[in-house]
């Protein structure tokens, strides 16, 4: 019997959609990356002692921030700073459709001119469903909508990694599912919040406004047949280009579980010390290795001991530099 440390990992150097892609085979797996013109998505910030932040709209942006900082040099005190995402795709999906897998991957920037500090803190968030409407053009501090706790996700904290952070398919079923549960009037997507809001903590994503479409929020769900898309419904999201994903770093992680091994296949763009650690769910550093670090495809195995066998799930790291994945494994 197959038990899974997380769900699977799809290669990292996948198709990149503009919107929407359907597998034809009976899995019915979609594919939505949308651009400016289609993504949905924007930041809200509070700053203490400036109140005209709250009412400012930031939803054409090209980054999602979750962050906690000291805004002295605005003229304020503390503040805070959480991201919104809505995939309007999901709202062609016909309500209680049945979610097999949904994975959602972020991408981070290699520099920011909305935050120059980068990735910084203990600064682990949560990803969050939202609860009531908003839009992107409207939404601010001050008229942001509801999010609730229910069946959320930790997005681990980035640790050294300041630029280029990117998480890989994040495991968010339960999320969606509890999103194609309602009616699609009431599907309303994502929050991004520190999950400790004590400041000097940030987190940074590129948003669908990104210049660079290969870093724009992905995410890729399958679907049971019981209820399938409307033809009208696939019409709809044709997607406009496809695509190579360029991020330094790509690879593909299968686990055996009942040998206790793990096998890793990467490649690198550039010559550079590259490491590999285990994560436990909260962030715990489980095992850190060093990888071969020069330029090209590498294997990587190693035997997993009954430390990180214990764990219900957990997540693995790729750093080089300031690049790195996060990605979950599947036994195979």
């Amino acid at each position: 019997m197959k038990k899974n440390v997380t769900l699977p990992l799809a290669l990292i150097c996948i198709m990149v959609m503009d919107g929407f892609s359907q597998n034809n085979s009976n899995s019915k797996e979609l594919v939505f990356q949308p651009g400016a013109k289609d993504g949905k998505d924007a930041w809200v910030q509070y700053v203490e002692g400036l109140p005209v932040h709250a009412a400012r709209n930031f939803g054409d942006v090209d980054q999602l921030i979750a962050e906690s900082w000291t805004f002295y040099g605005l003229g304020g005190t503390t503040g805070q700073i959480r991201g919104l995402l809505d995939f309007t795709g999901l709202h062609q999906i016909p309500q209680g459709t049945k979610v097999n897998y949904a994975y959602l991957s972020l991408y981070g920037v290699p520099t920011s001119s909305a935050n120059d500090r980068g990735n910084q803190g203990a600064n682990a968030c949560y990803l969050q469903r939202i609860t009531s409407p908003w839009q992107e053009h409207t939404v601010s501090w001050n008229n942001q909508p509801g999010i609730t706790p229910a069946n959320q996700v930790t997005i681990p904290a980035s640790g050294e990694v300041v630029w280029n952070y990117h998480v890989i398919d994040l495991n968010i079923t339960r999320l969606v599912q509890d999103i194609i549960n309602l009616p699609p009037a009431k599907r309303y997507g994502f929050c991004i919040r520190l999950q400790n809001n004590n400041y000097y903590r940030s987190m940074l994503f590129a948003s669908s406004d990104h210049a660079d479409s290969t870093r724009h929020p992905k995410l890729r769900i399958s679907l049971s047949d019981e209820k399938p898309l409307t033809a009208a419904g696939i019409a709809a999201l044709t997607p406009a280009r496809t695509g190579t994903m360029k991020q330094g770093i790509s690879a593909v992680s299968k686990a055996d579980l009942d040998a206790h091994q793990l096998n890793i296949v990467y490649a690198l763009v550039k010559d550079g010390k590259t490491t590999l650690e285990i994560l436990s769910s909260k962030g715990k550093l489980l095992r850190s290795y060093k990888l071969e670090g020069t330029k090209g495809r590498h294997v990587f195995t190693t035997e997993l001991d009954a430390d990180i066998l214990k764990e219900t799930t957990a997540t693995l790291k790729i750093t080089q530099g300031k690049t790195a994945i996060l990605l979950p494994f599947l036994d195979e």
